[in-house]
């Protein structure tokens, strides 16, 4: 049965309504949340992005609209024309919880079959599932509100650049390859046969010629693709705000992106972070944390103990630092007692997904040090590990012995790990930092030649142009 809706034109939002509304009559219009048959009652939820109203159809009122609802199942689309009244039963878990709709007029535009997932948060669904009906899982309040706010960033982010003087500009999809992180996406061109356009990984060209162009201030939230592994951190295609400035420094560019900053966060969470936002060297972050995104809401900061291994018993130590590697660790402070050998060992299969050979470690108790490693240290170097990483009762030291990039790519990832596994994080919190001086180029072992860390098209520090030609 599908009708049609004829006369009917929505009046409110299923998520609107409110006690101020009682007495006006309403035509509504959604999806079927749930419905409930208590005889000679039918209550039934109706979602629209704004939220959920309950609708009453009354047999007493219509007995063909009550026939009519009897027929409505999870899904359905309906159009409701009715009264709005004061709920006997306030629900506080919704916001529409003290009224009702009492249906006068019930038409189903459409019908359902029983859905694959459910249109809740709360339901447990694979992804693979909720990509399949992708349709159906963007149905639910979760998913709606995403959109929601990342459609109003994209407005707060315009609003702002437009106030400090910003142009947007679009620029081509189909242009030329040219040098970035990862590989580019092809498209074949019918009109020169063997011959490819590259879609951007990020319009940098572009916009670069805009500023030689004379522009000036421009900006654009602009779609980049990048041929690449799908990983957490990594998509084939994503959104960027992409802004670029003429004649300014590192400190205007930074103050330009922390009032954004401010805006967004004010604007989405009514959260005022404090500026200006510390700043961090590459260096530092990499000595600290092993990564240039460091998580500052937790401890556990790398500590280098080559000195003290570099003429250690222990060959795993001792023989790394004399092939020019590192020697560092963290302290899982106070936590020592959480980790079993099983859960140490679990530990070194993950960090040798970054390319160590093991991970070492010292539990250290009430009774003394537990290590598979503590026969091969010397009093003196076990006293001194202990001294520089802080280490005393309950904590659990964790060693990484390889070449530098190693220990701080394992090094860095178990941090984060371990504070996962430990459920430390706190997910409310802000601990925001600008990462600085990163390295202009880095040595590729595989192509046998400096590539940039990042990009070419980044202004080196002012004490080492002249390098660049060295």
């Amino acid at each position: 049965m599908r009708e049609k809706m004829g006369s009917l034109r929505r009046t409110h939002m299923c998520g609107d309504l409110r006690v101020s509304n009682v007495g006006q009559e309403v035509v509504l219009m959604g999806w079927v949340q749930r419905e409930r048959n208590l005889g000679s009652l039918i209550f039934i939820d109706l979602r629209d992005t704004t939220g959920i109203c309950q609708i009453v159809v009354d047999n007493t009122v219509s007995e063909e609209i009550f026939k009519k609802a009897e027929k409505v199942r999870s899904e359905y689309v309906l159009a409701v024309k009715g009264m709005v009244r004061k709920r006997e039963s306030i629900n506080k878990e919704i916001p529409t919880g003290e009224i009702e709709v009492l249906a006068k007029e019930l038409r189903i535009l459409d019908q359902a079959d029983t859905p694959p997932i459910y249109i809740k948060d709360d339901d447990n669904v694979s992804e693979s599932m909720r990509l399949k009906y992708r349709y159906l899982d963007l149905r639910k309040p979760s998913m709606q509100k995403n959109l929601k706010i990342r459609h109003k960033a994209a407005k707060v982010v315009r609003d702002f650049l437009d106030e400090n003087n910003f142009i947007e500009i679009e620029t081509p999809m189909l242009t030329k390859p040219t040098p970035e992180g990862a590989r580019d996406y092809l498209v074949p061109s019918r009109v020169n046969p063997g011959e490819f356009y590259a879609l951007p990984q990020s319009p940098q060209l572009m916009k670069q010629l805009l500023m030689v162009a004379g522009m000036d201030r421009y900006y654009q939230i602009v779609r980049c693709f990048r041929d690449e592994d799908l990983r957490a951190n990594r998509q084939p295609e994503f959104t960027q705000i992409d802004i670029e400035m003429s004649f300014v420094d590192i400190d205007d560019v930074i103050e330009i992106n922390e009032g954004l900053l401010y805006r967004l966060f004010k604007e989405l969470k009514g959260i005022e972070i404090e500026l200006p936002i510390p700043r961090m060297t590459y260096k530092e972050a990499m000595d600290r944390f092993g990564l240039d995104k460091p998580d500052l809401r937790f401890g556990f900061e790398l500590v280098d103990i080559s000195d003290i291994v570099n003429k250690s018993e222990f060959k795993v130590f001792s023989g790394t630092i004399n092939k020019g590697g590192s020697v560092r660790g963290i302290n899982v402070k106070g936590y020592g007692d959480n980790f079993s050998r099983k859960d140490i060992s679990k530990l070194e299969d993950y960090v040798k997904t970054f390319g160590a050979k093991g991970l070492a470690w010292i539990k250290i108790t009430e009774e003394g040090v537990s290590s598979p490693i503590a026969k091969f240290l010397s009093e003196e170097e076990l006293t001194n590990i202990l001294n520089r990483m802080e280490g005393e009762a309950g904590d659990l030291l964790l060693f990484v012995a390889d070449k530098l990039d190693i220990v701080y790519a394992s090094l860095g990832n178990l941090r984060n790990e371990v504070a996962r596994r430990l459920d430390i994080i706190d997910k409310d919190e802000l601990k925001l930092v600008w990462i600085t001086e990163f390295p202009l180029f880095e040595y590729d072992e595989e192509e046998g030649r400096y590539v940039a860390k990042h990009h070419p098209f980044t202004h080196p520090v002012e004490e080492d142009i002249d390098l660049l030609e060295t």
